[in-house]
């Protein structure tokens, strides 16, 4: 099993102010398509005046996005156990939505389950 965790910080966003909620969720369910992944249910939290968190909850693990319109800025979050492409391929639909630019990109190594299961037994400490 091959864990894949790519957190985006994206800049230069406008109009974050006059998105929905909705408009989130529906890129992140065409990203979550684009990836192989099944989308099980969703969350958003608006803020006051204006932003949003919003979660995708996957079968195979999450996608998150938080925005903040007055600073243009949106980060998003992309866990999963089984992609069928790289999630920088994938986020084209929020991309397209956010109007930014990736300004930083982090790969968060992650223990896979069954690495995870062989280290314990071994009495290995998890970091």
């Amino acid at each position: 099993m091959t864990m894949t965790h790519v957190v985006y910080d994206i800049t230069g966003c406008p109009g974050l102010d006059q998105l929905s909620g909705d408009e989130l969720i529906d890129a992140m369910r065409q990203t979550a398509h684009r990836l192989g992944c099944t989308p099980r249910t969703s969350l958003i939290d608006p803020f006051e005046p204006f932003g949003h968190t919003c979660v995708l909850v996957l079968s195979e693990s999450h996608i998150t996005v938080s925005t903040w319109p007055e600073s243009g800025l949106a980060h998003v979050d992309v866990f999963t156990c089984r992609a069928q492409v790289e999630p920088g391929e994938a986020i084209g639909p929020l991309l397209r939505l956010l109007g930014g630019q990736i300004a930083n990109t982090r790969q968060v190594p992650r223990l896979p389950p069954d690495n995870a299961l062989h280290a314990a037994q071994a009495g290995e400490a998890i970091r």
